[in-house]
């Protein structure tokens, strides 16, 4: 599907291509330098006599090499000992023998174990007709990778790897900057429904204003600074529609978190990070799951999980994943229903590439979030009239609505020319529609009860916008000047493009907090504006991670982005006005790891992002405004002991702002570009599976945000809205292993934040009081026998209690008067799941 061109910036658009093309050339011209097969060498191994699989996981670890294998193949099988100096394929060899099983090595990283001959498929074949028995498929090294990766995220809180930072797959440990990753073991132990409530456990994000359970967007703070649409990406394809539709964790495979400006190899965006939702993806074994989920509030939500093989020989795979929710909340008149399907296919084209097709659908439907907001007197702050309900509804609840809904559709295309070079494409389309109308808080009177409200809401139509992203990756591992390199240059095209919309102005009754009158009716319009918006970008990125030494690593990149803007703006559409504007940017980023021993990383690194304007604001002169700058430095330590068991990354980082807007001190009505902003800080976070059925997730973040330079005096040094300077998290579970509470599990978690800023616009400072909130949760596992009326192979019972002690407290706000959220109350769900 191919991009609309960028008018008046064909020159730009050529440049763009022309150097991208270079690039790729180079890339595949060094590729000829890698040696194709890689010494064979002989390692130590010591494995007892014991379960095949288990023989087989420690296999991979001592070996250093992945393992591909059924677990129906393995199942019930016991290995001979391995104890002495072989070659891998000596120790596999002799660790199989009595087994019937054969091994064969896939490539210089893979190992495979099978049957002799392809029974499955000569079954399948049988079935249908007689036909012939289908060659088996070497799968790709890179699915087989991915296929271990979301095997282990099921089973811990630790991730040893993640493709965010780098485009490639480099170690967490090799990364010269702070990530952390949120496994599907926990979304799915602390029931995770909403993205917001996965992130609680990263050090430094924090929630912005009108999100939560009852919240329609996902506002995220991350290192002092708000992320926008710009900064959210789904398998690494940028993703504009998941802040403003609130993704769901029911196709959430993971969560990875980069902090810092990540335009080096994302682009434009907001500094202070960018969070990946990684997909659950089709395997080739049959694997299915359902569970149901009830809780106070008159909360019902389902789930269904499907995927395996779509033929004999396993070269078609699918998944299924569908979700349903039915919901009210603790604020009055408010529901929160949704409803969400995600198909996808892989199909394995041969041993060295792959195509994954991925769609999904989300709906979400409820009372508009600025209604939810309620006065800071009354909920923060005193009110002479008393306190108010924390199920205080401030909209129109007979006119109020918000339905929203997203479509997205992509294809994922990778290819292997040999072991050390490959090449990714990928494309995604969305749309986002929603409907919404709604009454928001504006001003609390002196009597402190009477509240002012706003309409301003697009009347005629359905608002929609539609996304592209597509972009091309070359990576290729070589060896130049006695160093391993590991090279990435990639080209990425974007388009972001809202439909014109007229949005209507009505006055709304006032409403009486303490007595609130509900049948109250927006009035006749008073006025309309027409807006509409397409920003299309292109952008060529190169890297190259360099081994200097075995324990001292490189990392320098940069990235050249174009972007052209287009707004059309007006009181209707026969008035509006468009204007446009071209913008580019180099981003670099710099990176060194040392490791003085295997299991400690000491890392620090520089980088440059950046944030074109809109075309809308101009200088005094006339001149548009110039792209916001944002730099940051980092030190940190990162930690792997216990055999990657226990994952730890201290960092300190100093994050500033430029190139802010701010009231030019000359002339009125005109702003200049001279606010600065300035984060820093420490961050601690703590993974850990410590013995069998114990898990923990812990963090820690002191963060010093604030106003650095402004022309007006009242802002400068105010603390940046909602952020703490503190916040502790710690959630630890137990599954008991054996004894008579085998299959019974606990798990809890305390999570605290101290005051911090409602906004720093209006007068004063409005302080939000700090908090702590207690969660725990039951469970219950077990495997079921062979042969059961269910057909199911284990039944989970979980009992989830967020808020414990029913802790009233503020969530965020939005601004210092009239927009605080309160936090959820004390909530209870109970969840029933079988795996079949």
């Amino acid at each position: 599907m191919a991009f609309s061109r960028f008018r008046n910036s064909k020159d730009s658009f050529r440049i763009v291509g022309e150097v991208a093309l270079l690039a790729l050339v180079l890339c595949i011209g060094l590729s000829s330098m890698a040696s194709a097969a890689e010494q064979q060498t002989v390692r130590s191994f010591n494995i007892p006599a014991q379960p095949l699989k288990t023989s087989l996981e420690q296999f991979a670890e001592q070996a250093d090499v992945q393992m591909l294998y059924a677990l129906d193949v393995v199942e019930g099988l016991q290995s001979q000992p391995v104890v002495g100096d072989y070659t891998p394929e000596q120790a596999l060899g002799i660790m199989l023998a009595g087994t019937g099983l054969i091994m064969e090595r896939t490539d210089s990283n893979t190992m495979a174990v099978r049957k002799p001959t392809n029974v499955g498929a000569a079954a399948g074949a049988a079935a249908a007709g007689g036909a012939a028995s289908q060659k088996p498929v070497k799968v790709p090294e890179i699915l087989v990778k991915d296929i271990r990766e979301r095997d282990n995220d099921t089973k811990s809180f630790v991730a040893e790897e993640a493709s965010t930072a780098t485009r490639t797959d480099t170690p967490i440990r090799d990364v010269p900057q702070s990530i952390q990753v949120i496994t599907r073991k926990v979304i799915e132990e602390q029931r995770a429904f909403r993205l917001i409530e996965a992130t609680q456990n990263v050090s430094g994000i924090n929630t912005g204003g009108g999100t939560g359970p009852t919240g329609v967007f996902d506002n995220f703070i991350i290192r002092g600074f708000q992320a926008n649409t710009n900064n959210f990406f789904r398998n690494g394809l940028w993703d504009g529609v998941a802040q403003q539709v609130g993704p769901d964790t029911y196709n959430i495979q993971r969560l990875e978190v980069l902090k810092g400006p990540a335009s080096v190899l994302y682009g434009q965006g907001d500094p202070g990070g960018i969070i990946n939702i990684v997909t659950r993806k089709p395997l080739p074994d049959p694997r299915y799951s359902g569970n149901v989920t009830l809780g106070n509030f008159n909360f019902y939500r389902s789930e269904i999980d499907a995927t395996g093989p779509l033929n004999a020989g396993k070269t078609f795979l699918y998944r299924l994943s569908v979700a349903g929710q039915k919901a009210n909340s603790f604020i009055d008149f408010v529901n929160r229903d949704m409803m969400a399907i995600a198909p996808s296919v892989t199909w394995l084209m041969s041993a060295r590439t792959t195509l994954t097709v991925e769609a999904d659908y989300l709906r979400r439907w409820y009372n508009n979030i600025p209604s939810f907001a309620v006065p800071g007197q009354g909920s923060v702050l005193p009110n002479i009239n008393g306190e108010l309900p924390r199920s205080m509804y401030t909209g129109l609840p007979n006119f109020d609505k918000n339905d929203r809904r997203s479509y997205r559709i992509s294809y994922d295309l990778t290819h292997q020319f040999n072991d050390r070079w490959s090449i990714r494409n990928a494309y995604r389309y969305a749309i986002l529609e929603y409907d919404a109308f709604n009454a928001a808080p504006n001003n609390l009177l002196a009597d402190q009860r009477t509240l002012t409200r706003l309409w301003t809401n697009n009347e005629s139509s359905v608002t929609r916008r539609h996304q592209q992203s597509m972009i091309t990756n070359l990576v290729g591992h070589f060896r130049l000047l006695e160093m391993d390199h590991t090279l990435l240059t990639g080209v990425e095209l974007r388009q972001d493009q809202n439909n014109p919309q007229i949005l209507t102005n009505r006055p709304v009754p006032s409403l009486d907090l303490f007595a609130p009158n509900y049948a109250l009716v927006p009035g006749a319009p008073t006025g309309t504006s027409f807006s509409g918006s397409d920003t299309k970008l292109a952008g060529f990125y190169l890297q190259d991670q360099i081994a200097l030494l075995p324990n001292l690593k490189f990392m320098g990149g940069f990235r050249f982005d174009y972007v052209h803007q287009t707004i059309t703006s007006g009181t209707t559409e026969a008035t509006g006005v468009e204007r446009d504007s071209d913008n580019t940017a180099v981003s670099p980023r710099l990176g060194l790891v040392y490791q003085p021993i295997e299991e400690v990383s000491l890392y620090t690194s520089w980088m440059r992002g950046f944030l074109p304007n809109a075309p809308t604001v101009f200088n005094p002169n006339g001149t548009l405004f110039e792209p916001e700058r944002s730099t940051q430095y980092e030190i940190g330590i990162k930690n792997f002991f216990l055999n990657n068991r226990v994952s730890t990354t201290l960092a300190w980082f100093h994050l500033t702002r430029e190139n802010l807007l701010t009231q030019d001190p000359v002339i009125p009505f005109f702003q200049v570009q001279t606010g600065k902003q300035r984060s820093q800080g420490i961050e601690l976070d703590v993974t850990a599976s410590l013995i069998a059925g114990w898990n923990v997730i812990a963090s820690y973040a002191y963060t010093d945000a604030e106003v650095t330079a402004d022309n007006n005096p009242a802002l400068l040094n105010k603390r940046l809205g909602n952020v703490p300077y503190n916040k502790a998290t710690i959630w630890s579970t137990y599954h008991f292993q054996e004894g008579p509470l085998k299959g019974f599990g606990l798990g809890g978690g305390i999570y605290g934040y101290t005051s911090r800023n409602a906004s720093i616009f209006g007068p004063g400072q409005t302080e939000i009081p700090g908090y702590v909130r207690v969660d725990t949760a039951f469970y219950y596992d077990r495997e079921l026998p062979q042969g059961n009326w269910l057909r199911a192979k284990e039944v989970n019972v979980a009992l989830n209690f967020r808020n414990l002690l029913d802790q009233r407290y503020v969530d965020s706000a939005q601004n210092p008067l009239t927009r605080f959220w309160f936090g959820e109350p004390r909530t209870v769900l109970a969840t029933v799941g079988l795996r079949f």
